[in-house]
């Protein structure tokens, strides 16, 4: 087994209980878990994806991209702007189509990007991602700490 993995799933719970204690506290879509037919199990289950995809995908980047540090140290403000972006044309291109199949503007509906964006599932993909990105960075870390000291 390898030694990081224990170190991988403490941060990733230590995430998942943050977020559990974020969505309590804030604006962001509340988990219900008054009982099982309330339950959301999509809200459930995008942490982790989030967090293990982006957990994979940096060692990945910085393996065939050649991306060094510094794009490493950036990426999360890269990612939630790039995946606010990526939320807004998916939910404008929705909202386009559904005005265009009602014979009317889109400006009808007045959408307020933010708000959709932060009680949707997706901001917990968002956040799960980074983070998986601050365990691939104190993996990393603690792997050159452990390499200086050879």
């Amino acid at each position: 087994m390898n030694k990081d993995y224990p170190k991988v799933l403490f941060v990733f719970v230590l995430t998942y209980v943050a977020l559990y204690i974020i969505g309590l506290l804030s604006p962001l879509k509340d988990w219900a878990i008054a009982s099982p037919s309330n339950l959301d199990y999509m809200l459930w289950f995008v942490p982790a994806t989030g967090f293990f995809f982006i957990y994979m995908l940096l060692p990945f980047a910085k393996s065939e991209f050649g991306f060094g540090k510094y794009f490493v140290y950036a990426f999360p403000v890269v990612f939630f702007v790039l995946s606010f972006l990526a939320y807004y044309v998916a939910i404008f291109w929705y909202y386009d189509n559904q005005a265009f199949l009602a014979g009317v503007d889109i400006s009808l509906f007045n959408l307020n990007y933010w708000d959709l964006f932060l009680t949707s599932h997706f901001i917990y993909f968002v956040l799960a991602g980074i983070g998986g990105w601050g365990a691939g960075v104190l993996i990393d870390e603690t792997a050159l700490e452990g390499a200086k000291e050879k």
